[in-house]
This record gives C-alpha cells, sequence and structure tokens, in this order.
C-alpha cells in the first residue's frame, strides 16, 4: 500500500464519524477528502478516485457513503447514480440511500456540491 492509500484511509478513519458534534455524519473525514483530492495533481488525482471508487461498495456503512459524498462534491455524477443503483441490491436498500442522500446533503452545506 502506497503512503497515498494509507492518508486516504487515515482520512476515512479520523475524526471518529460520530464521536463528535462536529464530525456527527463524517463532515471533517468528508471535508478533508474532498480537499485532499484538490491539492493533488497527475496521477496521484487518479490513485485518490481509484481508492474512493474501491469504497462505494463497501459493506462498511461509513466507508460507503463517505466515498459518495465525496464523489459528489467532485461532481462525478455517473459514480454517485451507480452507487444509488448498487443500494437498491443491497439487504437493506433504504439504509444506504438515506445515508448516500445526508452525505450529499453535507458537501452541499460545506459548499462543495
Amino acid at each position: 500500500m502506497s503512503r497515498l492509500e494509507e492518508e486516504i484511509i487515515s482520512l476515512y478513519n479520523e475524526p471518529i464519524i460520530g464521536a463528535s458534534y462536529l464530525n456527527t455524519y463524517g463532515e471533517e473525514n468528508i471535508k478533508s477528502l474532498i480537499e485532499k483530492y484538490k491539492k493533488l495533481v497527475g496521477p496521484e488525482k487518479h490513485t485518490m478516485l481509484k481508492s474512493v471508487k474501491g469504497f462505494l461498495k463497501s459493506n462498511d456503512l461509513n466507508y460507503c457513503f463517505v466515498s459518495v459524498a465525496v464523489l459528489h462534491g467532485l461532481g462525478m455524477n455517473k459514480d454517485v447514480e451507480a452507487a444509488y443503483r448498487w443500494a437498491q441490491f443491497q439487504d437493506n436498500p433504504q439504509l444506504f440511500t438515506s445515508h448516500f442522500d445526508i452525505g450529499k446533503s453535507i458537501v452541499e452545506h460545506l459548499g462543495f456540491g
């Protein structure tokens, strides 16, 4: 695993989602990931997108919905739509889609959407 991939995973995990009022729904994680992507250049952007898209279909709801939020904030609507379609085939599609909606709302509230 590269240094960048380790840093991306760290941004998903720290601060812990729900551990504080300021990060109830991963606001800090989402903001940090979007800002990280915007600072990258060339192949590093591709590496980060590959990682974020890899978490889109995760069984970990936090990773999944944060990925949707980040991609929404980056204007990658086709990937967001694909995540919603994927959610329809999960055991509890409403759980996923409601979290995706929250993530998208957070991004818009933060001014990225």
